[in-house]
C-alpha cells in the first residue's frame, strides 16, 4: 500500500518541474516527499525509477523505448496495457 500511494504520488508530481518551471532538485527542497519519490523524479533511479521511464516512454509513444523500459521490468506488453487502462480508469474516476 505504502508503495502504491508512493508511486501515485511519484506520478503526480513527475509533471510539476515543466509546470512551475523549476527543476526537481529545488521543488523538493520545499516539498516533503518520500526518499523513493525523490529518488525517481530528481533522475538518481531508485526502485520507482524504471516505472517512471516507462510511463514517459508511453507518453512519448515510443515504441521501442516502451518495450526496452518494460523489458527491463520484465513486464509483458499485456502487463503494461492493463497498467495503463487500470491508471487511466483510476484517472477518469478522480473527475
Amino acid at each position: 500500500a505504502d508503495a502504491r500511494g508512493e508511486l501515485f504520488i511519484c506520478g503526480v508530481f513527475s509533471l510539476l518541474d515543466r509546470l512551475l518551471k523549476q527543476p526537481f532538485p529545488e521543488l523538493l527542497k520545499n516539498l516533503p516527499v518520500p526518499e523513493r519519490v525523490q529518488q525517481a523524479l530528481v533522475g538518481d533511479g531508485g526502485p520507482f525509477g524504471p516505472y517512471l521511464d516507462l510511463v514517459r516512454a508511453i507518453e512519448q509513444e515510443s515504441v521501442f523505448d516502451i518495450r526496452e523500459r518494460s523489458d527491463a521490468l520484465f513486464m509483458s506488453s499485456g502487463e503494461v496495457n492493463r497498467a495503463l487502462l487500470s491508471a487511466l480508469a483510476a484517472a477518469r474516476a478522480l473527475d
